[in-house]
């Protein structure tokens, strides 16, 4: 970092320097203000805010000024962080002093209080707000902790505002929340099962790529699904890392011989210690282009995924009739059942331990399952119709000119940076005016499981919001060309943080209406979102109904019981994972968190050869050449 070899002196003194020259100046603004008529309180406030713009730019133009040289962040990223740390720190000097000041006096107190902020402010403005360099990361996780202990105290000083405030947020979230989940059942061709057309013989070339790592227990069986969908010209290439993962890959390349026209296998580049799924994909889609392997849609398939054989002849119908860059059809969760077979198998567990663990985790896997089933037949198409849409990470296929115009954009496919390129690749499709074609049949769906563990559930969810405070810090959304789509924008990434914490805030907000003695009509208010909250539940009873009927699978009254018992406390582990997707931004640690897969689902469908085709079947007699096969 380049600095004036008097910076260790300079730096500390002109700040100071700063800080007395502003505070003399407002003390002059304030004295002044006050002749001219304004009421005390306004006058402050109002030379307040303008001291806080003064030192903002004489720190700036002076104090850091050799720091600055050269640094890559804006102004006004400057200025927000500037705001957010100097205010955090005045509003807990506020409350501090009136516990200080009874106890030491008020003079001592004060300039305690003002020397610490002082030295508070001096830290900040070095290492985040002016720093040259991105900030360390303890200095990050501190700069969160200064901003959320703030909020914490102002709600605290203003305890029946922050009532209001906060219930007025979660009567928002909860009310947008069964607007969205609802959406389907608002117009009746939401429900036309001919809506989506009737699908004639397939006509595009195709590829399914489908990312592997260890993924011994499904990596055969979703070989074998893949290689016998009704298409007449796809390849299915699975993407694996050979020298650390040599079980995945071992199956790979013998379903790559046993299908020689259907599967070819690619290497994951050994040149990299980073294990994610764009850098994958973009190999992967290098490899076509070097291959001179002709396709018209790239799709992309998980590891346990279970296709419809029919499904990609939907898709080709949707490409041929549609001006879609993207269609994304639907995902859903099977496992939601209060039973020990839902459960992966645990060599050496006993059936009494198989079924207490399968009744005590029942609550979250239907949580889980229901999601899953709101998300994509309904949610997902209101953001379709707004163009405002983060896609799923998988059954989702690309118009090869909508990936062209990615690369030439962005120099590449998928951002490797980032830990939901799905999400991110949705955003920029809207951003680019690229149509997503949603859709969703409940035959047509491909079926997964829910994480093994309520600790798997939640590393999954840390890294799905991580990553979706990667795509808000990215800034794309901002080039969205209507302001609705950018305030849609943000309640898109932010909605698994909201609803997470204004579900854990209804009853607190309440107790503490209840508790504060507030007046009656701030109490009503922190019960209606508590009331809204219950009515999801009941939903979420009637969705579990329809779910069981739609994929006949019985659900028992074990399973009613834990959608009404874990329904707080599935918002609880929701919240916990929101605070660690936070504090692991904070501190740069943007590892990929694998979600392991056990198969637990793959009973639930027949063989792709068992099920009645929606067109008729027809195969392409072309064999790949023996390098394609082995090199991959």
């Amino acid at each position: 970092m380049p600095s004036h070899p008097a910076s260790r002196w300079r730096e500390p003194v002109l700040f100071a320097l700063v800080g007395l020259v502003v505070a003399v100046v407002g003390h002059a603004a304030l004295a002044g203000l006050v002749v001219a008529g304004l009421a005390p309180w306004l006058a402050n406030v109002v030379q307040a805010l303008v001291t806080l713009q003064l030192n903002f730019l004489a720190n700036r133009h002076l104090t850091w000024r050799h720091r600055l040289a050269g640094a890559r962040q804006n102004m006004w990223s400057r200025w927000r962080r500037f705001h957010l740390a100097r205010g955090a720190g005045t509003i807990l000097a506020i409350a501090a002093f009136p516990v200080l000041a009874p106890r030491v006096g008020q003079a001592i107190a004060y300039w305690s209080l003002l020397a610490l902020a002082s030295v508070v402010n001096f830290v900040t403005d070095r290492y985040w707000s002016f720093g040259h360099q991105r900030a360390h990361p303890a200095v990050r996780l501190g700069c969160v902790t200064l901003v959320t202990a703030a909020a914490v105290v102002t709600a605290a000083l203003f305890l029946d505002v922050s009532i209001v405030l906060i219930s007025l947020f979660m009567l928002a979230v909860t009310i947008t929340t069964l607007a969205f989940q609802l959406y389907k059942w608002w117009r009746p061709e939401h429900n036309d099962p001919y809506r989506y057309g009737t699908p004639d013989e397939p006509r595009l070339p195709g590829v399914i790529l489908v990312p592997m790592r260890h993924e011994e227990a499904v990596a055969g069986r979703t070989l074998d699904r893949l290689a016998n969908l009704n298409h007449p010209d796809y390849w299915v290439m699975p993407i694996v890392d050979h020298p650390d993962d040599p079980g995945t890959a071992r199956i790979a390349h013998r379903k790559a011989r046993d299908y020689p026209s259907r599967i070819i296998v690619c290497h994951y580049p050994e040149d990299t210690d980073v294990h994610n799924k764009p850098i994958g994909l973009n190999t992967a889609v290098d490899l076509l282009t070097d291959m001179g392997i002709r396709f018209e849609w790239i799709g992309i398939a998980d590891a346990e995924d279970l296709f419809h054989p029919d499904l990609l002849a939907v898709v080709d119908y949707r490409f041929r009739h549609t001006s879609a860059g993207i269609v994304q059809c639907g995902v859903q969760l099977m496992n939601f059942r209060a039973d020990p077979r839902d459960l992966p198998a645990d060599d050496g567990e006993s059936r009494l331990r198989r079924w207490w663990r399968a009744n005590t985790s029942g609550w979250w896997r239907a949580a889980n399952v229901l999601e899953y089933f709101k998300w994509f037949q309904s949610r997902l198409k209101l953001q379709a119709t707004t163009r405002v849409m983060p896609l799923g990470g998988n059954t989702v296929f690309f118009r090869r000119q909508f990936l062209e115009a990615l690369k030439d954009r962005h120099g590449r496919y998928w951002d490797e940076d980032c830990l939901t390129e799905d999400c991110k690749i949705g955003i920029v499709a809207s951003v680019l005016g690229h149509h997503v074609d949603v859709v969703y049949l409940p035959e047509l769906v491909t079926r997964e499981e829910t994480p093994a563990t309520l600790r798997g559930l939640v590393r999954q969810r840390v890294r799905w919001m991580q990553g979706f405070i990667q795509v808000f810090r990215a800034g794309e959304w901002l080039r969205l060309p209507t302001l609705t789509q950018r305030v849609l924008a943000v309640y898109v990434l932010g909605f698994q943080f909201f609803q997470a914490f204004a579900a854990a805030l209804a009853p607190v907000a309440l107790a503490l209406a209840l508790w504060h003695k507030s007046p009656i009509v701030v109490a009503l208010l922190a019960s209606v979102p508590l009331g809204l909250g219950v009515l999801s539940v009941v939903l979420d009873i009637l969705m579990l109904r329809l779910f069981s009927n739609t994929f006949a699978m019985k659900a028992r009254l074990r399973d009613y019981a834990g959608v009404v018992i874990g329904a707080y406390p599935y918002q609880l582990v929701l919240s916990v994972a929101a605070i660690f997707a936070v504090i692991r931004y904070a501190l740069r640690r943007n590892d990929w968190v694998k979600t392991t897969h056990h198969g637990t689902h793959l009973g639930e469908l027949a063989p792709a050869s068992a099920v009645r085709p929606m067109v008729p079947r027809q195969r392409s007699p072309r064999t790949a050449p023996a390098a394609e096969v082995w090199r991959g």
